[in-house]
C-alpha cells in the first residue's frame, strides 16, 4: 500500500502559513533545496491545496530557464515538474504542470488512491488540505521541516485537529542552517480526544 507523506516546512511555534502567507521564515538555501528533493525522489505524485499549489506553480515549472538558479533550485525544479500532481481547488478550472483538480475533499478516494500500485504520495499543504488528510487518519508519514523562527500567528498544521495522536520519532536529520527535519509515524489515537 502507498504511503502518504506529509513533508512541510513549520515554525517552531507550530505554524505552516504566516499572516498573508509570506514565505519568509522557511530557509531556502541549497541543502534544505536538496532535502526537499530527495522528499519528492520517493514518491511518484504530489497533493496540495490551491494556494500552496498556485504559489509552487507560480515559479517551478519555467525555474530551469532562469539565469540566477542554484544547483539545488535547479535539481528540484527536475525533480518535481514531472511529477503528477492533484490539487484541491472549488475555483480552479484550468491548470497545467501536469495536475488535475479534484473539486472536494473525499476521504475514500485517497484510500483508493492509496490501494493503488505504485510508490509514495507526497502531501504539501496547505493547512486546510493537510488537518482534513490528518484528521481523517491518511497521514502515514509526517515530515516536519522545523524552521529557526517564530512567527506568533498563522495558520497550524495541528489547528482544529479533533482525534489526538500519539506519534513514534522515526528519524531526524539537522542541517547547517539550524533547521531541523523530524520525521513521525502515527502510534495510535490518543483516548478521549
Amino acid at each position: 500500500m502507498r504511503k502518504i507523506i506529509l513533508s512541510i516546512p513549520i515554525t517552531l511555534d507550530g505554524y505552516i502559513e504566516g499572516s498573508h502567507r509570506e514565505l519568509d521564515w522557511v530557509t531556502a538555501d541549497d541543502e534544505m533545496h536538496d532535502y526537499f528533493t530527495e522528499v519528492l525522489r520517493s514518491v511518484d505524485m504530489m497533493i496540495f491545496g490551491r494556494v500552496a499549489y498556485e504559489l509552487l506553480a507560480s515559479y517551478w515549472p519555467t525555474a530551469p530557464s532562469d539565469p540566477n538558479i542554484t544547483r539545488g533550485m535547479l535539481e528540484f525544479a527536475n525533480t518535481i515538474n514531472p511529477l503528477p500532481k492533484i490539487v484541491y481547488s472549488r475555483t480552479l478550472e484550468k491548470v497545467g504542470w501536469n495536475t488535475r483538480v479534484l473539486k472536494s475533499f473525499i476521504p475514500e478516494e485517497i484510500r483508493q488512491l492509496k490501494a493503488q500500485s505504485g510508490g509514495n504520495i507526497a502531501l504539501s499543504g496547505g493547512a486546510s488540505i493537510a488537518q482534513q488528510f490528518i484528521q481523517h487518519g491518511l497521514v502515514d508519514e509526517f515530515q516536519l521541516v522545523i524552521q529557526p523562527a517564530v512567527i506568533g500567528k498563522g495558520k497550524s498544521l495541528f489547528g482544529g485537529i479533533t482525534n489526538g495522536l500519539k506519534m513514534e520519532l522515526v528519524w531526524e536529520k539537522t542541517l547547517r542552517s539550524g533547521t531541523v527535519a523530524l520525521c513521525y509515524r502515527p502510534d495510535g489515537m490518543i483516548r478521549g480526544t
